[in-house]
């Protein structure tokens, strides 16, 4: 009728037709806050109306914060930028789009799917606002997602092989899979004995039978497990694992066995490859600790010969300190040298039972020694296993200190000695060295070999304190120590 009002151009009745609509509607302004929402939206988000109107529509229904797959944020905000920018309507394809718990106090979110379409609202050709309208197709994409585990499912049980022999007629039956395994068949069917058991290699086949055998003598359903080769008549050879039971109708009737079988060939194959790898690498590591072997037994020749060399010119020297000074370069070659020959003699080439290595450079410095002054040099090691690149250091710092102790520091009388001692502290390995002898000369001037053992310490990231002691000198180095 001409210049009457339709309900559609009806405030109130667009109002109330909005609100009472069966679908979810959401009215946002155009920066995505919500204007007003119906009744159908709040049941189906399980919200309430005052708690949405004036909010963000993003910081109402965030992603799931424990789905790392959550996207439903990103895809609604895209899709009303869309409709923003087109001023045209916008189907999205169906969203997971997770709704948070009501008055849940631990943060939990529902699983939801939802068909969601986004409508401009227009006026004088400007999008004003934008009506969001979903619908909740949850329990539909359930069902689809059951309905294909069910198809998967049923699809892995029809890739397995069944199988049952029967001694009593002589007869395997077979499904299909199975006798396409075996090449005796594209078709289910009942087959002698002797056609399954020839493309089974012997010693497989005496194996398989040796299972049955076994189980045999016994009553009742037992079950029973084995994995075989299976030739194909392309001369292709295909692993199977089987499972199932031994049946028997009654005691003294002969069994039946029930089987299913799987085709295990690609992770036989894979199998194989990591034990090659395995192998190779096993390989590798026995040439390089034969490689490693070779070059310290190389190194300590080699050190012996400078030190025999060195030898040879403090004894030919006619000055006093040049003697001196070859006699304690040679001492040091010997150290180092020491160090290798435990690693050259051990099974491991990377470290050293430094307790015992100790002990055997102690008993060579006494030894070597004596010349100079009668000296006992007390050895008290912890059993520690040390890195080579830490054993040949700290190897330098004992036989510096207690060369040092010796000539420097001892009276030369009988009752001279020295303790060389280590411990473990926390983190760290404790070296002492300490005499009783006469002390430090306050008027000492450090020699070579404190510089020596200034830049062993600094190099091993050690800590060095030296005492005074009554009697004697002392020296304490603490080393981080790293279990090997």
């Amino acid at each position: 009728m001409t210049g009457s009002k339709t309900s559609s151009d009806d405030p109130k009745a667009g109002a109330a037709a909005f609100h009472a609509a069966p679908h979810g509607y959401l009215l946002l302004d155009t920066d995505f806050y919500i204007v007003d929402v119906n009744q159908r939206y709040t049941e189906l988000t399980q919200t309430r109306r005052e708690d949405l109107v004036g909010v963000g529509l993003f910081d109402a229904f965030p992603d799931n914060p424990q789905d790392p797959t959550a996207d439903g944020v990103n895809n609604l905000r895209q899709s009303l930028e869309v409709v923003l920018n087109t001023q045209k309507p916008h189907t999205m394809a169906v969203q997971k789009y997770d709704i948070p718990v009501r008055d849940s106090t631990d943060g939990r979110f529902e699983e939801r799917y939802w068909q969601p379409l986004n409508t401009p609202v227009l006026r004088n050709g400007e999008v004003i606002g934008l009506i969001h309208h979903v619908e909740d197709v949850t329990s539909e994409m359930l069902y689809r997602r059951d309905q294909a585990i069910r198809l998967r499912t049923a699809q892995r049980l029809q890739e397995l092989a069944f199988w049952e022999f029967d001694p009593s007629t002589d007869t395997v039956f077979a499904s299909k899979p199975f006798a396409v395994m075996h090449g005796l068949s594209d078709q289910e069917g009942t087959f002698s004995a002797d056609a399954f058991f020839v493309s089974i290699p012997p010693e497989d086949r005496i194996a398989m039978v040796g299972a049955f055998d076994m189980e045999i003598p016994e009553a009742g359903d037992k079950p029973v497990a084995f994995t075989y080769r299976a030739i194909q008549p392309d001369g292709c050879t295909r692993w199977i694992s089987s499972h199932g039971e031994i049946v028997r109708e009654t005691r003294d009737a002969l069994p039946r066995f029930m089987m299913v079988s799987m085709d295990i060939t690609t992770a036989k194959r894979r199998e194989h490859k990591l034990a090659q790898a395995v192998d190779e690498r096993d390989l590798l590591l026995a040439q390089k600790e034969a490689l490693l072997a070779e070059v310290n037994h190389r190194i300590k020749n080699s050190l012996q010969l400078v030190s025999s060399i060195l030898k040879t010119d403090a004894r030919r020297a006619q000055e006093g300190e040049i003697r001196e000074r070859l006699e304690r370069a040679a001492a040091r070659v010997r150290a180092v040298t020491s160090v290798h020959e435990m690693l050259y003699r051990s099974n491991e080439i990377a470290s050293v039972e430094f307790g015992i290595y100790l002990r055997e450079l102690c008993k060579a410095l006494e030894a070597g020694e004596a010349t100079h002054a009668p000296v006992t040099v007390h050895c008290d090691p912890i059993d520690v296993k040390l890195h080579a690149d830490q054993a040949i250091p700290l190897a330098l710092m004992v036989n510096e200190l207690v060369t040092n102790s010796i000539k420097h520091g001892l009276s030369g009388v009988e009752g001279d000695a020295i303790t060389v001692k280590t411990s473990l502290d926390g983190q760290d390995l404790v070296l002492q060295v300490a005499d009783n002898g006469t002390g430090k000369p306050g008027d000492a001037k450090p020699g070579q070999g404190s510089f020596i053992i200034e830049g062993l310490v600094v190099q091993l990231g050690a800590k060095m304190v030296t005492a005074e002691c009554s009697p004697g000198y002392s020296v304490t180095i603490r080393i981080p120590y790293e279990a090997v």
